[in-house]
């Protein structure tokens, strides 16, 4: 018989569940909203530890943070008086669901459910976007909702929301 050393995929599964945003709501949402260039793609290696785990087990594969670093080429709002830096690295909106789901996976961490507030744009993939609504905090830059992001042309109706 042969036995391979896969994660026990059958634990728990997380869920989750869309929830639709509007323009309006995702702009209110947003404590940072810039217009930006692409600049290049990164990835990042965060270790994963089970301090369940003897020390002699294998190790845990670390998971890979991936998203954009973008040039801002200007502020249309910023409630929370951020030092916005002249480049910023956005992950991919999901990638603390994917940490937490890497976890559970491979180091024992528990079943999540969600709810992901989710935008509806005609832009994609991220890399493509002029605009970005963001949620700052503890110096990272994430997305304000899945897909949070625009076009230049929806610049006028964004500055009439703030302005409203």
């Amino acid at each position: 018989m042969i036995t391979f050393n896969k994660p026990n995929l059958t634990k728990g599964m997380s869920i989750i569940q869309s929830s639709e945003i509007s323009l309006s709501e995702l702009v209110k949402e947003s404590n940072l909203i810039v217009k930006v260039k692409f600049v290049e793609l990164f990835k990042e290696s965060l270790p994963v530890f089970d301090r369940s785990k003897d020390q002699n087990d294998k190790p845990i594969p670390p998971f890979i943070k991936k998203g954009c670093i973008f040039q801002v080429l200007g502020v249309l709002k910023n409630t929370a008086r951020i030092e916005v830096p002249e480049k910023i690295q956005v992950p991919n909106e999901n990638w603390r669901r994917s940490q937490s789901q890497h976890k559970e996976t491979y180091a024992g961490g528990p079943s999540k459910s969600y709810n992901v507030p989710t935008y509806t744009t005609e832009v994609s993939p991220l890399k493509k976007a002029a605009i970005l609504f963001l949620h700052h905090f503890q110096g990272m830059f994430d997305l304000a909702a899945k897909n949070a992001f625009e076009d230049l042309a929806a610049e006028e109706k964004i500055t009439m929301l703030l302005e409203g």
